[in-house]
């Protein structure tokens, strides 16, 4: 047998190709593989429509662990992010982008939701991709136009805009807008003596639409979605259900028995367990986490009951972005019957368990992200 002294890597098969991306991991190795040639980036394109048209929830091989988005350092106006692997305890991949305006205001299926103004943007910091949704802004009946507020938002999206196998993606936000009834206003210019009208709504678009659909929905904490439908769940403890599709929307509250926030909470967050239930998490000041997962009695009933032990489950609440959970067994160094979180206010910077463990520190003044365990 003949061997060359200068192999050309470029024509190795597509079928060895796709062997060897079996043993790298996706976020960290993928993008550099990809640079190589045409040959082994059109091997990567294949491997993530493969990954994703065949994504089983309990293996290894075809899930990522959760990363963290992670400040690391700014200047002049352009912040630095890197994906923050709290296994491995080192970056994956830096980027960067101008956030002096721009917030990220949500992250699922590995996308970003950045706004800036009323401008929306999809960013994928794996491929580097970005997507321009229409602006969030329309006119009002009375003559008006909606000034949305600028405090965190929060964004979901029902599918990966980049999986071929998915028809349509949806996004949706919640958002408040604010807007000045006719009086108080004339050509264009607000009086100081206007009158404020606070509206609580939600939008969401798909990814053929022209514009945003709004829905008025008071006072919406968390979104998730699951099984065909995004879930609201708003600040007095009411769910409601939301299943858009090509011909309008269906909203509709959920009939259970009334699950009110404790004195003391800091939030509630919406969860799908790795079992596709659906479950509320609510963080406590000081006090560490309660899980509920919601049981349907029949068709109009429902209850939430009270989980003591997730068992081999961990749980990753996203400050103001999507929270997910994984099987704990299934990544090494993962610690079951756990709640991975952030606590990225100031104000907030003592309210945690005095049992959470901190597991990375993003600044003096950004935040920690900790681990809090149900065991304790």
């Amino acid at each position: 047998m003949a061997f060359t002294s200068n192999p050309d890597w470029t024509s190795l098969p597509l079928d060895l190709l796709h062997s060897i991306l079996d043993y790298l991991v996706p976020v960290e190795d993928y993008p550099t593989f990809s640079e190589v040639c045409p040959q082994w980036k059109h091997a990567v394109d294949e491997k993530l429509e493969y990954l994703r048209s065949n994504h089983k929830r309990h293996c290894r091989l075809y899930q990522q662990f959760p990363l963290l988005l992670a400040p690391t350092s700014s200047d002049f106006g352009e912040e630095r992010f890197c994906l923050y692997d709290v296994m491995q305890e080192k970056s994956l991949l830096e980027f960067d982008f101008r956030m002096e305006r721009r917030k990220c205001e949500g992250c699922s299926h590995g996308w970003l939701i950045l706004v800036e103004d009323y401008k929306v943007i999809l960013f994928n910091p794996i491929s580097g991709k970005f997507i321009d949704l229409p602006p969030l802004e329309r006119s009002m009946s009375n003559g008006g136009r909606s000034i949305f507020h600028p405090p965190p938002r929060r964004g979901v999206l029902s599918a990966d805009p980049d999986d071929d196998t998915s028809d349509d993606f949806v996004v949706m936000m919640r958002h408040n807008s604010y807007a000045y009834d006719s009086h108080s206003h004339t050509t264009g210019i607000i009086r100081p003596d206007a009158s404020r009208i606070i509206k609580h709504m939600i939008a969401f678009i798909r990814s053929e639409d022209e514009d945003w659909t709004y829905q008025e929905l008071q006072d919406v904490e968390d979104i998730v979605y699951s099984n065909g439908l995004f879930y609201l769940l708003d600040r007095s403890g009411m769910l409601f259900s939301c299943e858009v599709k090509s011909d309008g929307y269906k909203l509709r509250q959920i009939p259970s028995h009334s699950l009110e926030n404790p004195i003391g909470v800091l939030g509630s967050y919406l969860v799908e367990s790795p079992e596709g239930d659906l479950l509320r998490v609510i963080q406590k000041y000081r006090d560490g986490f309660m899980v509920y997962k919601l049981l349907f009695l029949d068709s109009r009933n429902s209850i939430w009951e009270e989980v003591k032990i997730l068992g081999d489950v961990a749980l990753f609440l996203g400050d103001n972005h999507h929270s997910i959970s994984v099987t704990a067994s299934d990544f090494v160094g993962c610690q079951s019957n756990s709640i991975y979180y952030s606590q990225h206010f100031i104000h907030f910077r003592n309210s945690h368990p005095c049992s959470s463990k901190p597991i990375l520190t993003f600044g003096p003044d950004e935040g920690s992200a900790y681990i809090f365990s149900l065991n304790d």
